[in-house]
């Protein structure tokens, strides 16, 4: 596994997610940043980690600037793009295709979203899945077995996991602050995963997140 980190791109942020320990990470767009993509290109090439990922903005699935400056940015970077936003459900995936994304990119799960609407609304469709194990536990009663199935069956579209602690009703909580059986989760993920790994906790909760995985896996 590849542990990645989260932050935006700014070059305060950039130097702290490398001050905690990270070679690389997930940059976490705000408006601003895309007001102007190759400054922002800039600013992540000139700091001390690299850009695995590129989280689309949050923006209604029919507000194409966003995403396809999101999709400009990641390929800048020669990063992978993970579309996703809190106002687009798994039923818009055919209208964000419309967007043609040039970056290799694939859709993250939303919470309340089970393994059989993955698969028939992402994976069936030939699309990669961003695999967020704290929505995959708010939407999976057996989760762990759902994650497993996930894992072993469909590895081949699956090249990016985010990882935080949560309840059945919220989720980006600290490791330890929610129901979710971590080190369960992170054994499987090593076992079956050899992909990037962003650990997305507030960046305060990145460095403890950071030392807990590799001392479970080690």
């Amino acid at each position: 596994m590849d542990l990645v980190g989260k932050c935006p791109p700014d070059p305060d942020s950039l130097a702290a997610a490398a001050d905690r320990g990270f070679d690389s990470v997930e940059l976490y767009l705000r408006p601003e940043d895309l007001n102007d993509v190759p400054s922002t290109a800039r600013a992540v090439e000139d700091s001390p980690v690299d850009a695995a990922t590129v989280h689309t903005l949050h923006a209604h699935p029919d507000d194409e600037r966003p995403f396809r400056r999101s999709d400009d940015l990641a390929v800048r970077l020669d990063a992978y793009l993970v579309v996703h936003s809190q106002y687009a459900q798994h039923t818009h995936v055919e209208r964000l295709e419309a967007y043609d994304f040039s970056a290799p990119y694939g859709y993250e799960n939303n919470p309340g979203a089970s393994v059989f609407h993955l698969q028939n609304l992402v994976l069936d469709r030939g699309h990669d899945l961003v695999l967020d194990t704290a929505h995959l536990f708010m939407s999976q009663p057996d989760y762990e077995a759902g994650l497993t199935d996930l894992l072993r069956e469909n590895g081949d579209q699956i090249r990016v996991v985010h990882c935080n602690d949560a309840t059945p009703t919220v989720d980006g909580l600290a490791f330890g602050a929610g129901d979710v059986a971590l080190e369960r989760t992170v054994r499987a993920l090593d076992d079956h995963f050899d992909g990037r790994v962003v650990l997305e906790v507030m960046p305060d909760a990145q460095a403890d997140a950071l030392s807990r995985v590799r001392e479970w896996v080690a």
